[in-house]
């Protein structure tokens, strides 16, 4: 591997499937965590299993991670590197990968498990890719935005300067005045 690519570090991409058919990207370096929410139905789901699934190409998806227990009020469940958490109260389930590597591609989805054949999915799919030449963007950016805070912080330090303390000198008005007073 080459010096610059370590130096970029390599990065997996976020992707869910949003309404209108849009994606929504979100970058992670390599090793780090992922945590995402998946929304459901109080009325329908609050005291089912839930699951995180990794869906294959051929055959039937693989569960990561199962709730076995069905509590009011909190679940959770965690297996290797996903936690997965419920809250029946919030209606949300809260899924959790630690360290994402390489062989972590791949389409996952949050579901409530009735059972290995009949799962229901909750909000969207995830589809977890390798994105590449991000960290050149976050570098520039963010030299960017430091670049130009210190030019508009060293525009506003001349015009200061330039403009000085200014001392109020007595006009002529005012003395002639204070004499005339004196008489």
């Amino acid at each position: 591997m080459s010096p610059l690519l370590l130096w970029l570090g390599l990065m997996l991409c976020v992707s869910g499937l949003q309404a209108g058919d849009e994606e929504e990207h979100k970058c992670f370096l390599e090793g780090e965590n992922l945590t995402l929410t998946c929304p459901y139905n109080i009325m329908l789901y609050s005291l089912s299993l839930k699951a995180w699934q990794r869906v294959r190409s051929h055959g039937s998806p693989e569960t990561l991670v199962l709730t076995n227990t069905r509590k009011a009020d909190f679940n959770v469940a965690r297996a290797g590197k996903y936690l997965l958490e419920d809250y029946p109260t919030e209606s949300v389930v809260k899924v959790t990968v630690t360290g994402l590597q390489r062989q972590d591609v791949g389409l996952y989805q949050c579901v409530v498990y009735l059972s290995p054949d009949n799962v229901i999915i909750l909000h969207h799919r995830i589809r977890l890719t390798w994105c590449q030449g991000k960290p050149v963007m976050v570098i520039v950016l963010t030299c960017g935005f430091i670049l130009n805070k210190g030019l508009v912080f060293s525009v506003l330090f001349v015009f200061l300067c330039k403009a000085g303390p200014k001392v109020l000198q007595p006009s002529k008005t005012s003395k002639v005045q204070g004499a005339s007073e004196n008489q």
